[in-house]
């Protein structure tokens, strides 16, 4: 399985011919996903940053809410969870996909704004590869990512929405993540090619380029 991190919180991930893409974003955000070509397409929320599906091509299917699914060969789960609202708005929502391919877990935390309950976590399975929003400028901290990494206890963690190269939108830096986890930043690689037999023993940061290219 080979996962590249297209940038913001957008992933692509392919197992056999197929692509699963996650969370499209629109050019707006001053990146423009290449290579768009999906056969299916997570949706952690409503929010155009994260539901672009304009921008791909192919007739992917498109997943976006809670519940049990069989696409493109893989098993997904999405699993909702409720944001913060306002008295008077409207209840907005995140939902984490995690699904399984060639005997990987991998599960994408989208942009939660609060702490998994021990319920929500034990739903998640113990995902092989955590796709983790260090840097949100609405979401968790630095602090919550690191304690829900310690209560999922992924072996490969892939950092997403922070700031970057081309990203127009306001995040925070790797740097803080990184030091309330307590390990040095890792030299950035262009895609991750995961399997059973090359798993890591314990927890490791994986931090990837972003493939966007820059409008």
């Amino acid at each position: 399985m080979d996962i590249t991190w297209i940038g913001h919180a957008a992933f692509r991930v392919r197992s056999g011919n197929k692509t699963l893409i996650m969370d499209p974003f629109p050019p707006e955000l001053g990146l423009r996903i290449t290579q768009a070509q999906a056969d299916l397409v997570t949706q952690s929320s409503s929010d155009p940053l994260h539901s672009a599906l304009d921008t791909l091509s192919g007739e992917p299917i498109a997943l976006e809410g809670p519940g049990e699914y069989e696409a493109a060969g893989m098993h997904l789960r999405g699993l909702r969870t409720t944001r913060r609202t306002q008295e008077g708005e409207p209840q907005q929502w995140n939902t984490v996909f995690s699904a399984q391919a060639e005997g990987i877990a991998f599960c994408h935390l989208g942009n939660p704004d609060r702490l998994l309950t021990n319920r929500e976590v034990e739903a998640l399975g113990s995902p092989h590869v955590l796709m983790a929003p260090v840097g949100s400028d609405t979401g968790l901290s630095a602090a919550d990512v690191v304690e829900i990494v310690r209560n999922v206890e992924p072996r490969i963690i892939i950092p997403m929405l922070y700031a970057h190269s081309g990203n127009k939108h306001p995040l925070r830096e790797l740097g803080p993540f990184l030091q309330e986890l307590g390990v040095r930043e890792p030299e950035a690689q262009q895609r991750l090619t995961v399997t059973r037999a090359n798993l890591p023993e314990d927890t490791q940061v994986v931090v990837l380029q972003p493939t966007g290219a820059m409008l």
